[in-house]
């Protein structure tokens, strides 16, 4: 009977996931053209400005916003969804004159994370970006920190509920009708349900655009989204558990299965396994590393709070084996997914909190190991628990590890991925030949507002000499952009360094770049040319 309920659990929960997320799944909802482009110029005032996205998503009320080089903030009579939430319009209230202009926006992308769009364009007979401001939210995703609290009382309840319960019904049955099992169950039904509250709060918060500006649209925004269904779904299960926890009969076992099964999807949709690309590999494999980590955590909390003696481990031995391969296998997977390039795992926070996270899982494995070699076996022939007078340090510090793996989980969920951060400057020597070696960087590899700094020292020029002549620009064949002329500053340093800044510089769109230098030195006009992979 218990074969047979587990498995409905394994059928119910991969069903879920097709029917409430059938969808493609990425980390985060990027742009993938805008209109205006970013970094263009148009000789008309456009009566409209789009932003075509790679997802459905939901718009941050008020954030809208299109600022002028003056700093003037100008209104727009609408502001709507279309192409079934995947572009965002944005209609001015009034015509637009000529000058240079940042349009901005946050929208919620199915993952649940805040993304900042933003395009800088220029109207009429202005052409040079100038003054434009950055863009006012470009930071505005540090607030998905605040939401690290709910996820960890999340990821904690479900260990301490699920968990908890499938490891007892599967291995310690003996457990489920004990007060310790009942209380334990409970207080993770109750961290979870504040967890999943908390984080429903956090999303309508983020859609109101702060927690003064809740409204009753917003509620139902997010109620009525997938991720709103499922919290609903497994905050419901979760009281009607914690009034009757499971072990008392097979009903109150088959909606312990239930229960488990919305908790997982809950949190599944909540973390990167909720967004739109790669589908369905994604959401799987993140809803695989949900539950297998739920059971193995859950056992090893189980064996500290609910378990008085220490019991014969050889049978949980075999049981959380498979699990914690589940969790390396789909571990692996994912961070695939969401760590390119792999130099990422150290210069992103998402890389560093991963290698945390998987350090700390190793020495969970190790304590592990250490107990299953004390206690692999029982009094009595190893079949009853061995007398201990106190609680094993090794159990204890195993659970505190497991604990901390939540909490390293609820940071890594919070953060932007690292494919999606990562970045590096650009950086090499154009050599023209008689000692004219030419020093070009690029800030970043990432598209958007950029900064390229041509450097040159003259050798042996004389005070007659001509100022050399530099000139650069980008195209880019899978753009399809044939020519993106780059206006630069020119300054000297005081060694006598030539310095060529760019001014306005964006790069529109990810792909491979050709970057052009025409350098004079007065030898003739000399080209040079080098490629990089913008992301």
């Amino acid at each position: 009977m218990h074969r047979a309920a587990c498995l409905g659990f394994l059928v119910w929960l991969v069903v879920s996931a097709s029917t409430i997320w059938a969808a493609p799944a990425s980390a985060h909802a990027s742009v993938v053209s805008s209109s205006p482009g970013d970094g263009s110029h148009v000789e008309v005032p456009p009566a409209s400005l789009s932003f075509e996205l790679n997802e459905v998503v939901g718009v941050v009320e008020d954030s809208p916003q299109l600022i002028d080089h003056d700093g003037v903030r100008h209104p727009f009579s609408a502001v709507r969804l279309e192409n079934s939430g995947r572009r965002l319009v944005l209609v001015p209230a009034e015509a637009l004159t000529d000058g240079a202009y940042l349009a901005t926006a946050r929208v919620l992308s199915t993952d649940t994370h805040v993304v900042s769009l933003s395009v800088r364009f220029t109207v009429g007979s202005v052409t040079g970006l100038g003054n434009v401001p950055d863009d006012p939210g470009a930071n505005a995703g540090t607030a998905q920190l605040l939401g690290v609290p709910s996820k960890w009382a999340t990821y904690l309840g479900v260990a301490l509920s699920a968990g908890l319960f499938v490891v007892a019904r599967w291995v310690w049955p003996d457990v489920l009708g004990g007060r310790r099992f009942r209380f334990v169950y409970r207080v993770g039904a109750t961290l979870l349900v504040a967890g999943l509250v908390g984080r429903f709060v956090l999303l309508v918060a983020q859609q109101s655009g702060g927690l003064s500006g809740i409204s009753g649209s917003a509620v139902a925004a997010v109620a009525s989204s997938r991720l709103g269904i499922a919290i609903a779904a497994a905050v419901m299960l979760s009281l009607a558990c914690g009034i009757r926890p499971p072990g008392r009969g097979r009903g109150s076992d088959a909606t312990g299965y239930l229960q488990a099964a919305s908790a997982i999807v809950a949190v599944t949709l909540g973390g990167h396994g909720g967004s739109t690309e790669r589908w369905p590999v994604s959401f799987l494999g993140t809803g695989v590393h949900v539950y297998a980590g739920a059971i193995w955590l859950g056992g090893v909390l189980l064996l500290v709070l609910v378990q008085e003696q220490v019991p014969p481990l050889r049978r949980w031995h075999g049981f959380a084996a498979g699990h914690v391969a589940l969790v390396a296998i789909t571990g692996i997977l994912l961070a695939f997914i969401q760590v390119d390039p792999i130099e990422a795992l150290i210069s992103t926070v998402y890389g560093t909190t991963l290698t945390v996270k998987v350090s700390v899982a190793v020495l969970t494995l190790i304590a592990g190991s250490l107990a299953y070699r004390r206690f692999r076996v029982g009094s009595a022939g190893g079949t009853e628990p061995l007398p201990v007078r106190r609680r094993p340090r090794i159990l204890v510090a195993e659970a505190a590890l497991a604990i901390v793996i939540l909490a390293a989980t609820s940071v890594l969920t919070s953060v932007v991925p690292a494919k999606d951060s990562y970045t590096t400057n650009v950086r090499t020597a154009l050599d023209f030949g008689a000692s004219e070696v030419l020093d070009v960087e690029i800030d970043s590899v990432r598209r958007g507002a950029r900064s390229l700094t041509v450097r040159y020292r003259p050798e042996g020029a004389t005070g007659g000499a001509p100022m050399p002549d530099v000139g650069v620009e980008l195209s880019s064949a899978e753009a399809n952009i044939a020519r993106l002329p780059v206006e630069l500053r020119t300054t000297m340093s005081a060694d006598g360094e030539l310095v060529w800044d760019s001014d306005g510089l964006i790069v529109p769109v990810a792909g491979q770049w050709k970057v052009t230098v025409r350098f004079e030195g007065g030898r003739g006009p000399k080209l040079a040319s080098f490629y990089y992979e913008a992301l």
